[in-house]
């Protein structure tokens, strides 16, 4: 594949909060661009602050210690050609930096609405899109109240402005309800924000999806569509279990393309990557959430390897020569079957990455593995996405195959992680 990364300028790129996924940007634009790295804030999780390939990068600033202002003036004076969102801690900064600099990105005055998700679904129902019926409060009386009078139906329970399914409740009865309330007022989420206020949804019914999209100049191409599973913790919290890249031929595949497309033009998704999560209800998709930046779990040789294409490499080709995207469908191929797999720990102890690797290696449609901790790391049971200890990628050109393998697996996980 050609390294659609490639160009003779010399203008840099500035990358904001370039963590989990977003260090796979700045290894795709390694060597072709020089890169200015940009911290949105002074402290980030070690996990997180551990993912950043500092290395890549010609300079590193902090807008909390060099302030903004300051800082504009230094990022203008070397001449940027593009601002990039590194992961969602940078969402707000890079729509800020963009349009300060003059360049090319999503508008600043509806960045919260890209990252506080009650904000969201306001903006997508005044699109005229379906949306689940919500609330947003502070008040534990009035939360009680709301679920009072919706008959006592199941609702979701989750902070504003997180993500990764941190402190996300699915509540079937007040007291869970109650539970999940004090739990996530007050509680500092994954995103280093205080949860002041919090938000309850309608639970919905149906399959959930997973719609990869890089955008340019308002237009939308759908990098790969997934089918997700989940499964559910002791203390009743779902989980992701695993996703199921959808065949290009899926009945339902139109029908969600054409809900994201609305929803991404609704958040106003102009420039770059999104990610968002929704469910098809029997009266058709509804938004869970979009985050305007890489998917959490991209993988580009695993999607590359399944579709001829992977949403870093067309996110770089948006950006440094988005004439070409013209020669790219609107929609991904399939060249075979993938299934992401999420790892389940059931047990606290040491993690055997060793042991666990050389188990998955064994799987014939094994491909690829991210692991989240390491060798020797002390685990505790899975609750969500950050307590997993490892990303899999399982690609063969059967589907029956990558079903034979993920049984085996969770077989063997059951007892052994």
């Amino acid at each position: 594949m050609t390294n659609p990364c490639i160009d003779n300028s010399d203008a840099p790129l500035i990358l904001v909060d370039a963590y989990s996924t977003g260090a796979l940007l700045a290894h795709s634009l390694a060597g072709q661009r020089r890169l200015l790295h940009v911290r949105s804030r002074a402290d980030m999780p070690a996990a997180f602050a551990a993912s950043c390939p500092k290395n890549l990068f010609a300079a590193d600033y902090s807008v909390a210690e060099e302030g903004l202002e300051p800082l504009l003036r230094t990022l203008a004076a070397q001449h940027p050609a593009a601002v990039l969102t590194g992961s969602e801690f940078g969402v707000e900064l890079a729509d800020l930096l963009a349009a300060r600099l003059g360049l090319p990105g999503n508008d600043p005055a509806t960045s919260a609405a890209r990252r506080d998700k009650s904000l969201m679904a306001e903006r997508v129902a005044e699109a005229g899109l379906p949306v689940a019926a919500q609330l947003r409060t502070h008040s534990m009386a009035r939360a009680l109240a709301w679920f009072k009078a919706r008959g006592g139906a199941s609702v979701v329970a989750k902070p504003l402005d997180s993500a990764g399914s941190d402190n996300v409740f699915i509540c079937h009865d007040a007291l869970q309800l109650q539970n999940a309330i004090e739990s996530i007022l007050g509680a500092t989420n994954l995103m280093m924000l205080n949860n002041e206020s919090l938000l309850l949804q309608e639970y919905l019914t149906g399959a959930e999806y997973v719609i990869n999209s890089v955008s340019h100049g308002g237009q939308h191409w759908i990098t790969d569509v997934w089918k997700c599973s989940k499964t559910f913790t002791a203390d009743g919290r779902k989980i992701y279990d695993r996703e199921d890249l959808l065949p290009t031929e899926a009945r339902e595949l139109p029908e969600l393309i054409e809900y994201v497309q609305g929803v991404l033009d609704a958040l106003g998704i102009v420039h770059g990557p999104a990610h968002t999560e929704l469910i098809l209800t029997a009266n058709g998709p509804r938004l869970l959430e979009t985050g305007a930046r890489l998917s959490g779990l991209a993988c580009p040789p695993a999607l590359y390897a399944a579709t001829g294409n992977d949403q870093v490499a067309l996110t770089c080709l948006s950006y440094l020569d988005p004439a070409r995207l013209a020669d790219w469908p609107k929609r991904y191929r399939l060249l075979q079957h993938a299934r992401g797999l999420n790892l389940i720990a059931h047990q606290p102890g040491l993690f055997a990455q060793g042991h666990v690797r050389r188990r998955l290696e064994a799987l014939p449609s094994f491909h690829n593995v991210r692991f989240r901790c390491a060798e020797g790391a002390r685990i505790a049971p899975t609750i969500d996405l950050n307590s997993s200890p490892g990303a899999v990628f399982l690609l063969h050109p059967q589907s029956a195959r990558i079903d034979a393998d993920y049984h085996a697996w969770r077989d063997w996980e059951k007892d052994w992680l």
